[in-house]
């Protein structure tokens, strides 16, 4: 867990993840702010491996908030790059996660109506979104590619799609948001289709010393028939694609899943050899300690509330054991 560990070309101190707990802390123009800039190097010199930075905008289109972190435009570039440098320099690996709201967000925020795989309206703080053509579809896809590259100008050590957070990629992938029945619709791979394309153009354009990460959910599909069969897709889609990190988010990381005694990671982990990124509300050792006992996951994502404890690295080494 503490030891320095080497994953698809990413070298870090320690299995410890940040996960952003703290977003939308930007300046309104995207840029970064003073609060970000301490909050993520206070993090990273206290001792975490891996610092994620909260979800950056990739458009315009696809902007969450009005204080949301941006990667769409040049100007965003010299605050980021100054804030990965910061990171590293306290001996922690930077991932910069990528999003695009899709329909969760409004025209006042992004200028136009918002887009989405289908017509879907989120509530009273959102606007309606128009359903996305093919034209829109390569506008997407560049918007993402694009972002990939600024992150790597900008210094990460890996890249995040945000596949989650019911965004446009998890609007996709949701059969409730998601009524189309084209190739971005319909049975699994066509509903995975954007993010494959996605994930692929990205690997093209980018070195391949950065790897690239997914992070999804399924809980809330669950309801909508959500399946076995269908996660199983799903990570075969991700695969084909040569994503190379998959991070799963639970609500609690031991949940068991599909009527069974398996977890999420476990699930994830029968269908792909790829490292896994754990994550759900891991906030005591003692969770932490059960989650290790898997061998499922090759980092963990803590919960806000254990680095909010007083000297939190020096509690965890006490209370996991070195041989883990």
């Amino acid at each position: 867990m503490f030891d320095p560990v080497s994953l698809e070309q990413l070298n870090l101190r320690n299995r410890i993840v940040l996960s952003p707990f703290i977003e939308f802390q930007a300046q309104r123009d995207g840029t970064v702010s003073h609060s970000m800039m301490e909050y993520y190097v206070g993090m990273a010199r206290e001792g975490v491996g891996l610092v994620t930075i909260e979800s950056a905008y990739v458009a315009q289109q696809g902007r969450a908030h009005m204080n949301q972190l941006g990667i769409n435009t040049e100007r965003h570039l010299e605050s980021l790059t100054r804030l990965v440098r910061a990171i590293q320099a306290e001996g922690a690996a930077v991932a910069i996660r990528l999003a695009h709201a899709g329909a969760r967000t409004s025209e006042l925020i992004v200028g136009e109506q918002p887009i989405g795989p289908s017509i879907i309206n989120f509530g009273k703080d959102f606007d309606v979104s128009r359903e996305f053509d093919e034209g829109d579809v390569e506008e997407i896809v560049l918007f993402f590619v694009h972002a990939a590259e600024r992150a790597e100008e900008a210094g990460a050590d890996l890249i995040e799609i945000n596949g989650g957070q019911q965004y446009l990629l998890d609007q996709c992938l949701s059969n409730r948001y998601n009524n189309r029945y084209d190739d971005y619709g319909g049975a699994i791979e066509q509903r995975m289709h954007l993010p494959v394309e996605i994930i692929k153009e990205i690997k093209k354009r980018v070195t391949p010393k950065i790897p690239v990460s997914y992070l999804f959910s399924i809980h809330d599909k669950l309801e909508d028939g959500f399946n076995e069969d269908e996660l199983k897709g799903m990570v075969k889609a991700l695969n084909s694609a040569k994503v190379d990190f998959f991070h799963p988010v639970s609500i609690h990381v031991l949940n068991k899943f599909f009527e069974t005694d398996e977890t999420l990671i476990e699930w994830v982990g029968k269908s792909t050899r790829r490292p896994i990124i754990a994550e759900g509300n891991i906030k005591s050792p003692q969770i932490l300690k059960e989650t290790l006992t898997l061998s499922k996951a090759q980092l963990y994502a803590l919960d806000k509330v254990l680095f909010t404890r007083p000297n939190w690295y020096a509690f965890l080494q006490k209370k996991i054991s070195p041989t883990q």
